[in-house]
């Protein structure tokens, strides 16, 4: 590329033609000198300028970088959203001249933010390494991947700078808020590890704690009676303990369109994953068993129920991959205009263009071109397995596209609005898979915002099955209103009321449709903390079907 002037290089060439200007209105030749050696000297030291950035190159001018605590070599590490995280670089120059760099910045996409202030003008001296920072902040969950470092590279007399571009993609996964507290342990509990709702109360004398005596009913087991009990107060009872053992718990998220509208941070979507992240965490801690189930139309992700430390990361996973769907289900680009994407990204980033003299795209040399750099991905740890993720695509070319885009997280649009009367069907269907040939009862937690569910009568029919087997339900709604702020216009503001009285109606209509299966409904807002949203709900519909 060609080299940048500099502001000194602007007012020396303002100052050039103001001599001109005025040598030539007065006649005096001095001042024309003086503004023709300046223009010179300039067009000189653009000269001297054009081969800096070829120089360089020449010299193997090198650059890494990696997030704070990981280490050099590793292409992944893991932050936090609205937490700012470091990404610490090196450059190595191999030279014997110091360069001066300057305007450095970090090809951050959307889902992140560079922190004001971080970056300057860096001298590297001539064969030595030398290390910067910078920090970002990302507003969501997910993965942020930095593309590369744009540069400037001061020529002669500073007068010009030359644009370099570090083409190194680093992947940063931002994990749930959850994820801050991976380091506590989580416990095995010693109880009997049967699938079981909750603590719950067996009449045996085979408890673990004693929670009360009373008289004896039909079907209690004589090997319960407390006989000394007994023989005081002249009649049986019998031991109800307490016994430890360990339930399963899903929880199914909705990942649909729906729940994707407004900026990262401020979404249904980031409210669901940090509930789901944050109930994950607190089961698991109690040593019970967790599984969990995204859902677009059609199950993205199923981590069946287990439990251990290793499960969180399962699940925090399938969390962060919700938030990248590159199928063309689910996308609004169908393969053509994928190629044109990747197209571009390739030009920018590696510099080849694959166009060709009618406009086109050369598919075959850029699937080609694909088809090695996402060999190269699969070679790293993070990229590994995305790199041979199940793609759904139209065409072969169009799988191998939408592969390199989400390895190299290039964002496709996603698809505002679910496929008509999807959500429901897609909900039972997951119902049915989970907890439809169980006998044992587990609690099962729905996060959704029940926009676009359409006939509702196959979720009703499933989730009056899985209730007649024991089974706990709640359904988290999400109030979309509260996640948009309300428009300032009279007219915005009347078509904001109608959406929020069209939402409010149709949440109460399916708590209406639930209520007499004994299932709740309990909705949210953004304003409420997701860290202990889903809990409260699913511990309030287990102590009414106690109570019941």
């Amino acid at each position: 590329m060609l080299p940048i002037p500099t502001p000194t290089a602007i007012v020396a060439f303002l100052g050039a033609g103001v001599c001109l200007a005025i040598g030539a209105g007065s006649g005096s030749y001095a001042g024309m000198l003086i503004g023709a050696g300046l223009l010179l000297g300039l067009a000189m030291v653009f000269v001297l300028s054009v081969p800096v950035g070829r120089r360089v190159r020449r010299q193997k001018l090198e650059f890494a970088w990696w997030l704070a605590h990981g280490d050099p070599g590793a292409d992944a590490g893991a932050a936090v959203p609205k937490k700012p995280f470091e990404v610490r670089c090196f450059v190595r120059h191999r030279g014997d001249h110091a360069l001066r760099l300057a305007e450095i910045v970090p090809l951050v996409p959307g889902g992140a933010r560079l922190i004001e202030g971080d970056l300057g003008v860096l001298e590297v001296p001539g064969g030595s390494r030398t290390e910067f920072s910078f920090r970002l902040v990302a507003p969501a969950s997910g993965r942020v991947v930095l593309h590369g470092l744009a540069v400037r590279l001061g020529g002669p007399f500073h007068l010009f700078e030359v644009p370099l571009y570090f083409p190194n993609p680093l992947v940063i996964k931002v994990l749930p808020q959850a994820a801050l507290s991976l380091r506590s342990s989580v416990r095995s509990l010693t109880g009997l590890p049967i699938e079981r709702a909750g603590a719950s109360l067996l009449a045996s004398g085979g408890g673990t704690e004693l929670k009360e005596l009373r008289d004896m009913q039909p079907g209690d087991s004589f090997r319960s009676i407390a006989w000394r009990p007994s023989a005081r107060r002249g009649k049986l009872l019998v031991r109800e303990v307490e016994q430890e053992v360990q339930e399963t718990r899903y929880l199914v998220l909705d990942v649909s369109g729906t729940m994707r509208g407004g900026d990262p941070g401020h979404r249904k979507l980031d409210y669901g994953i940090e509930a789901v992240a944050a109930e994950a965490r607190r089961t698991l801690a109690r040593g019970d068993q967790l599984g969990l189930v995204t859902v677009d139309g059609r199950v993205l992700a199923h981590v069946p129920a287990r439990d251990g430390t290793p499960q969180l990361f399962r699940v925090l996973d399938a969390l962060v991959a919700a938030t990248e769907v590159v199928d063309v289900d689910l996308t609004d680009v169908d393969d053509d205009e994928v190629v044109g994407i990747v197209g571009r990204y390739v030009r920018q980033q590696d510099g080849i263009d694959f166009r060709t003299r009618e406009g086109g795209w050369n598919l075959t040399l850029l699937a080609r071109h694909v088809t090695k750099a996402l060999g190269e991905a699969a070679q790293k740890n993070e990229a590994s397995e995305r790199a041979g993720a199940d793609v759904q695509a139209q065409t072969p070319a169009g799988t191998l596209l939408r592969r390199f885009c989400l390895v190299r997280g290039i964002p496709l649009p996603h698809r505002p609005d679910p496929r008509d009367g999807a959500k429901a069907p897609s909900f039972a269907a997951v119902l049915h898979a989970i907890a439809g040939s169980s006998r044992a009862p587990m609690s099962i937690g729905l996060v959704t915002d029940l926009d676009g569910l359409g006939d509702p009568q196959p979720l009703v029919a499933a989730m009056k099955l899985l209730r007649g087997r024991g089974h706990t339900i709640v359904v988290l709604a999400l109030d979309a209103t509260s996640f948009h702020a309300r428009p300032i216009d009279a007219l915005g503001g009347t078509l904001w009321d109608v959406y929020a009285r069209g939402e409010s109606r149709r949440a109460e209509d399916v708590a209406t449709l639930l209520a007499p299966l004994g299932v709740r409904v309990v909705p949210v807002r953004a304003s409420d903390p997701p860290v202990s949203s889903l809990s409260r709900a699913i511990e309030g519909a287990r102590r009414g079907r106690r109570a019941a």
